[in-house]
């Protein structure tokens, strides 16, 4: 089938080159305008905009996908199929109900759980055990749409959002051939969502990223692979000897079978520092804190860390300055 492409992000490319590498045709591929990059504020291509262009396909990059002209030039395309895996833009009911086949869409999780921008941090944030990936068709209510296939995976209790969004890209990559294939032959079948099971993904905000000591070990765990690579989790380190409070970006955490003796300190105050990294106080036992990086500076070990900056037991990290 003819098909359209809808992408932007290094999560949609793995789909573009399988469906590339498909019986299926992609006549257009649509992602977002060129965008500012780093610091020097130059325009960068969307991985999605790089691959296409690789493949030597037609890219379209329409600031309003729901814009007349762009809807016109879809409708002239004439898809029989539209895919869409991490667009960035919600689709109108025009688009959506222009290809015979409607509008597919790869999403990252198990809907009906965690329909939104951020399913696959907001999967780790809350401790699931267990995620995957959901070719849906699109309806004008966001994720909302039946379900005509899913993949499944469990979720390591050490992965970060990073890792286990490059396992869920090659994973939804596998899904769009093979959901294509079955609706082309007719042999899809589509199942409405429980509305009663329906959970939601809201985008990150860089507020969620503030680690609250207070909370419990496994809780502060999640979150801190949850929003890692980004948008980062944080917290700020107050040492006593000089006074000093550093924002540090935390950046992989452990817990030991240890981890959940309680501790007469209270939340947030370095128990020790030991051989894996410091130890930091919670509400129900402590958080070892392996890989850190502080503000304006690059990534390291706790003990590199250690050795460069005066921090021992008893000094406290904070939520705030």
């Amino acid at each position: 089938m003819n098909v359209v492409f809808m992408g932007t992000p290094e999560f949609a490319v793995p789909s573009l080159r399988s469906l590339a590498t498909s019986t299926h045709k992609i006549i257009a591929v649509v992602t977002q305008p060129d965008r500012p990059k780093g610091r020097s504020k130059i325009p960068c291509p969307s991985p999605v905009k790089e691959a296409a262009h690789e493949l030597g396909l037609e890219v379209m990059q329409p600031v309003n996908i729901n814009e007349e002209s762009a809807v016109k030039q879809l409708q002239q395309l004439s898809p029989d199929c539209i895919v869409v895996v991490a667009f960035g833009q919600f689709l109108s009911i025009p688009i959506i109900n222009l290809p015979i086949y409607r509008c597919i869409n790869i999403h990252a999780s198990l809907l009906p759980k965690l329909r939104g921008a951020a399913p696959i941090n907001w999967a780790i944030i809350q401790g699931e055990m267990v995620t995957g990936v959901t070719a849906v068709v699109m309806t004008a209510r966001m994720d909302a749409g039946d379900i005509i296939a899913q993949k499944t995976t469990p979720v390591s209790f050490e992965e970060n959002a990073g890792v286990l969004e490059k396992r869920l890209a090659s994973m939804g990559a596998e899904l769009l051939t093979e959901t294509l294939n079955r609706i082309e032959t007719g042999d899809a079948t589509y199942t409405k969502q429980d509305e009663k099971e329906v959970t939601f993904a809201p985008k990150l905000k860089r507020e969620i990223g503030v680690i609250m000591w207070s909370q419990e070990t496994h809780k502060i765990h999640n979150l801190i692979r949850g929003v890692t690579p980004s948008p980062g989790a944080y917290t700020y380190c107050y040492t006593k000897d000089t006074e000093e409070k550093k924002r540090l970006i935390i950046l992989k955490t452990q817990i030991h079978e240890t981890s959940n003796t309680k501790t007469s300190l209270n939340p947030g105050t370095v128990v020790e520092i030991a051989p894996c990294g410091i130890h930091v106080a919670t509400s129900d036992g402590f958080l070892c804190i392996t890989q850190l990086q502080p503000e304006g500076k690059r990534a390291m070990g706790a003990q590199e860390y250690i050795r460069g900056h005066k921090i021992t037991a008893h000094d406290v990290f904070v939520h705030s300055i």
